[in-house]
């Protein structure tokens, strides 16, 4: 029971589709993509202490069974936000984990990212999803280890892109070091590239993209015509 009740507490704290809108929400499920391969300074993290919290295989993720309505919900629910940018229109959709997933499972641009992310829930303190992380413990290939874990993302919107701030990272086997997590972070591993084509000419229409429990909501606004000098 008191290590059920220290990982609740713990989780507390814790490129693009074919219509205008799409890019968005299948640029934030392509960046849980377990596929990025992180390398990490030999001269901080030793081999040795990387293989603290990493394993050298990879750990099942589940992929999500949907019904065809289910399908296309979370389908339905990216073409409003390209309508919503196309037509420049202030919309509020949700999505919930299930549909994340859905779009995952579904998607045929997203298909290399099946089975290395799922979404567990979302809280008002982020997005927990089970992954399994490709790493390098150095410079060789060879040398490929993998975080299997919880890892918790809070979406920030920028200036000119959408980041995901990791907040905690709870690995399978034993513990990663606060200063590995915090290099997520300042390091910005997870984010939209601002130079992307999709994103610089879409971002100024949205307004926010942040958690609620259980939802990732994204707005969309009237973007702000350019000041005339």
């Amino acid at each position: 029971m008191s290590n059920d009740s220290t990982d609740s507490e713990k989780s507390d704290r814790l490129r693009s589709s074919p219509t205008s809108g799409c890019f968005i929400l299948s640029t934030i499920i392509l960046i849980f993509g377990g596929l990025i391969v992180l390398y990490t300074v030999v001269g901080t993290y030793q081999n040795r202490k990387i293989g603290d919290f990493t394993s050298d295989d990879p750990i099942t993720i589940p992929v999500i069974e949907a019904s065809s309505e289910e399908m296309e919900t979370a389908s339905a629910k990216l073409k409003m936000i390209g309508t919503a940018v196309k037509n420049e229109t202030p919309e509020r959709i949700e999505f919930s984990a299930d549909e994340l997933n859905i779009l995952i499972a579904t998607r045929e641009e997203l298909k290399d990212f099946r089975e290395q992310t799922y979404i567990g829930r979302i809280s008002p303190q982020g997005i927990v999803a089970r992954m399994s992380q490709p790493m390098r413990s150095g410079l060789s290939k060879k040398n490929r280890r993998y975080l299997n874990g919880t890892f918790v993302f809070q979406p920030e919107l920028r200036a000119r892109t959408v980041a995901f701030k990791v907040l905690d990272i709870r690995p399978d086997k034993g513990d990663a070091p606060q200063a590995f997590i915090e290099s997520y972070a300042t390091l910005d591993f997870f984010r939209l590239d601002p130079d992307l084509e999709a994103i610089e000419k879409n971002i100024k229409s949205i307004a926010a993209v942040y958690t609620e429990p259980g939802k990732l909501i994204v707005e969309t606004k009237i973007p702000q015509p350019e000041p005339t000098e």
